[in-house]
C-alpha cells in the first residue's frame, strides 16, 4: 500500500495516525535535571513503542506514520514495521502539514505525540467513535492535564483545519472548528491528559502510572 491509499472499513472510514517525535538529542529537554540524554531516549523509546502498540490495538486504525528527522527513531519506526516519515520543513505545525499533504487521500487523520505514555485503546476507540457518531466534519480535541495543550487531535476530513500546536493550542484548534462552523468536541480522560513535558509530568506517571 503507498501512501496515502488508506482503505475504507465496513463503517466507512479509517484513521490515518501520525506520531510526531522530536530529535533525540533535542527530546525532552525539561526533563534534563532528572534524567541524563541515555534515560530520556529510554523514555522516549518505550513511550514511543507503547503509543503505536495501542494504536495497532484499535481495528479503525489504518496507517501508523512516525513522523521524525532522528535516524535512530526512522530504526525504530522499521523495526516495528510502521511508516516513517523525514519532514524537510522545521517546526511541528509544518511537519505535519507535510504529512496530511501525503496522505492526501486518508478519510481522517489522528495526531498523538510520542510522550503519551499511559494513553490506551479505549481513549483512541472512544475518539474514533465520537468522529463516527459527528459525520463527515468534525474536530476531537483531547486536551493535556492543564487543559491548554492538544495531546490528541481528529480531524475529519484531514484539511478541516490548520494546525496550531504550540502554546494554548486546544483553545486555537477549538476556534479553528468553530470558524468553520463545526463544533469541536472535547475528549478527557486521565490517561490521554498525561503528556511527559516536564519534571511534574514525570513524577505524577512515576507515583500513578
Amino acid at each position: 500500500m503507498t501512501a496515502g491509499d488508506t482503505p475504507r472499513d465496513r463503517d466507512g472510514f479509517l484513521v490515518t495516525a501520525f506520531i510526531p517525535v522530536k530529535s533525540l538529542v533535542r527530546g525532552k529537554s525539561r526533563l534534563s535535571g532528572r534524567l541524563d540524554l541515555m534515560r530520556r531516549t529510554q523514555l522516549t523509546h518505550d513511550s514511543l513503542r507503547h503509543v503505536v502498540h495501542t494504536l495497532r490495538s484499535v481495528p479503525r486504525i489504518g496507517d501508523i506514520v512516525i513522523i521524525s528527522r532522528d535516524l535512530q527513531v526512522a530504526e525504530w519506526a522499521a523495526r516495528w514495521h510502521v511508516a516513517h516519515m523525514r519532514e524537510r520543513r522545521r517546526g511541528l505545525n509544518a511537519a505535519l502539514h507535510e504529512a496530511r499533504t501525503r496522505y492526501a487521500s486518508a478519510a481522517a487523520i489522528l495526531i498523538l505525540p510520542s510522550d503519551l505514555v499511559a494513553v490506551s485503546a479505549t481513549d483512541v476507540r472512544a475518539m474514533l467513535e465520537a468522529a463516527h457518531q459527528a459525520g463527515d466534519h468534525c474536530v476531537v480535541i483531547a486536551p493535556d492535564r492543564h487543559g491548554r495543550g492538544t495531546n490528541a487531535l481528529l480531524l475529519r476530513p484531514p484539511g478541516l483545519i490548520d494546525f496550531e500546536f504550540g502554546r494554548n493550542s486546544a483553545a486555537r484548534h477549538a476556534q479553528r472548528a468553530l470558524a468553520q462552523g463545526v463544533q469541536p468536541i472535547w475528549f478527557r480522560s486521565d490517561s490521554i491528559c498525561l503528556d511527559l513535558d516536564s519534571p511534574d509530568d514525570l513524577e505524577l506517571y512515576l507515583d500513578q502510572w
